[in-house]
């Protein structure tokens, strides 16, 4: 029985840390289809099509090729992009969007329906001054089919508070970071992207009672990607910004709807302390280089080492020292079980 109940907690375990790498791969966006010119991508006299794809973490710039993704259009075909850009969103606290240039498929007829990552693409660590969690994850194997056809218009993805550096609001008390899953213009008449902030809304909570703010200027504009800063005068916490429809518009001119979005912070625990059931084992050193050295063990225990996508990598019977070569830096989990005790810690190789 209690070897049923360690195995159902591990299979718990893998399936939540599955769903938090998913997670990480928020969408993509068919923003422009054959209007982008092919010098971007060395292919004079063509006309490419755009699609920005999202992500929750911030994306390594160096891991970043072309062929960490797979374009899936309706009718099947497979397509890699011909290049790959971080820019325009390239600056300290934002490299969450990737924008993709290629033939994808058609938006009426053929649009594309689902992005893979098949390469070694890595996310980072977050800058000093962002309130979003981050982890060193290797994306490759991961899916989304969340791709929003051009007419159903942009909405918003992320958001975080912006502290230190990263904040470029010259007012207020607080600023809020949001991103969009396509490029944005004003699409109000006579609007100017300077004079969006009176359209966002940012809601404080008070015992289970969300408070609107309206923010009293925006900041990181008019440089041609997918974040605002919103400078707000209230003391009181934004947990959520939402902006009303009708408002911004994406490249091919579609309005957005109406669209909100929580502000990510970094107050959970991990899985690994949330699953975390007998505290009596020590592990160190962590960050590690090859090789892990346990404390505590009482006998008879053996170890599961995993990656951040749950797959196992190594596994076998614990005698105080796990030596593990050749593996990728990053975050792994490992955990230490026996008849009547287990534990998951989180560690990191260099």
């Amino acid at each position: 029985m209690r070897r049923k109940i360690l195995t159902a907690a591990i299979t718990i375990l893998v399936l939540a840390l599955h769903a938090k790498s998913q997670d990480t791969l928020v969408s993509a966006f068919f923003g422009l289809d054959n209007a982008l010119p092919g010098l971007m991508c060395n292919q004079p006299g063509s006309l490419l099509d755009g699609m920005p794809v999202n992500f929750r973490f911030p994306l390594d710039p160096s891991s970043l090729s072309e062929t960490d993704f797979e374009v899936v259009d309706s009718l099947g075909n497979t397509h890699t992009p011909g290049c790959v850009f971080l820019a325009p969103a390239d600056e300290d606290g934002e490299n969450r969007t990737v924008l993709l240039l290629g033939e994808f498929g058609t938006a009426i007829t053929n649009p594309p329906v689902e992005v893979r990552i098949v390469g070694d693409l890595l996310t980072t660590d977050t800058f000093s001054g962002e309130s979003a969690c981050s982890e060193i994850i290797n994306l490759n194997g991961l899916v989304t089919t969340n791709v929003v056809p051009l007419a159903d218009g942009p909405s918003l993805f992320f958001a975080q508070k912006i502290e230190g550096d990263l904040n470029e609001c010259n007012s207020g008390t607080q600023t809020i970071q949001v991103a969009w899953n396509g490029g944005v213009t004003p699409y109000i008449s006579g609007d100017t992207e300077s004079d969006l902030f009176q359209y966002y809304v940012g809601y404080s909570d008070s015992a289970g009672v969300l408070i609107p703010h309206v923010p009293i200027s925006i900041a990181d504009i008019e440089d041609n990607d997918n974040f605002h800063q919103l400078c707000f005068a209230t003391s009181d916490e934004i947990v959520q910004v939402s902006m009303v429809a009708n408002t911004v518009e994406d490249p091919n001119h579609d309005p957005n709807p109406y669209s909100e979005i929580e502000v990510s912070s970094c107050t959970l625990s991990s899985i690994a302390e949330e699953h975390l059931s007998e505290p009596g084992y020590a592990i160190y050193p962590n960050p590690f280089s090859d090789q892990l050295f346990m404390e505590g063990l009482i006998g008879h225990e053996s170890f599961i080492l995993r990656d951040c996508l749950g797959r196992t990598v190594m596994e076998g019977p614990c005698s105080g020292a796990v030596y593990v070569p050749e593996t990728s830096p990053g975050i792994y989990y490992l955990t230490l079980l026996n008849n009547t005790h287990q534990a998951t810690f989180k560690v990191f190789k260099r």
